[in-house]
């Protein structure tokens, strides 16, 4: 009777070893690579490919006023945002061009008219807010060629003290903010930095 059931304990523990190892190997199928399907919309920055071919169909629609051709390119982050000079060059083709690209925090505009020298530039940034300050980060301190245009969607800084502040870059007073018709605040530039609006 006691190696019966030495003998049944033996089997069931050997059994359960033989499932926890099968589990295992299952779960850690080193064979398998996994795979996640990825869309260009789940990209965090957008391919020369796709902004040229947002260049190529623009929008008519009006800005500051005026009619343009917008090519307009959504990211859902701004931390790699290079974009070639060839990109630049088919801007400067369109007449009444803008290339506008649609982050969470911000948008990145540049007019056709502005290229002077199309060279590859450097957009990637940090956009942080705060309710006393925000600050852009710019990973590039060079100069663009062209003039860029960021506009802070998602601002905490009140209306109040919105009124009244500047902006900066690299620690120099550019002067005061330009607020756009939703009251969002504007800061245009020529080279990279950082900027603060404060």
């Amino acid at each position: 009777m006691r190696n019966n059931a030495k003998k049944l304990a033996s089997a069931i523990l050997a059994l359960a070893m033989t499932a926890a190892m099968s589990v295992t190997a299952y779960a850690a199928d080193y064979g398998q690579v996994p795979v996640f399907n990825q869309s260009t919309s789940e990209s965090t920055s957008a391919t020369t490919d796709e902004i040229s071919s947002a260049i190529n169909n623009a929008v008519e629609a009006e800005v500051d006023g005026e009619d343009k051709a917008v090519a307009t390119v959504t990211v859902t982050s701004t931390k790699e945002l290079p974009v070639k000079a060839s990109v630049l060059k088919d801007l400067a083709k369109k007449d009444n061009g803008v290339l506008e690209i649609v982050a969470p925090k911000a948008t990145i505009s540049i007019d056709a008219s502005t290229v002077k020298k199309a060279r590859p530039i450097d957009l990637s940034m940090k956009v942080t807010n705060g309710k006393s300050r925000t600050i852009i980060n710019l990973r590039s301190k060079k100069t663009f060629g062209c003039e860029v245009k960021i506009t802070i969607t998602e601002c905490k800084l009140s209306a109040k003290k919105l009124a009244n502040a500047h902006w900066y870059l690299d620690g120099e007073d550019m002067g005061p903010i330009e607020l756009d018709e939703d009251g969002n605040p504007v800061v245009t530039l020529t080279k990279g930095g950082k900027v603060e609006i404060k």
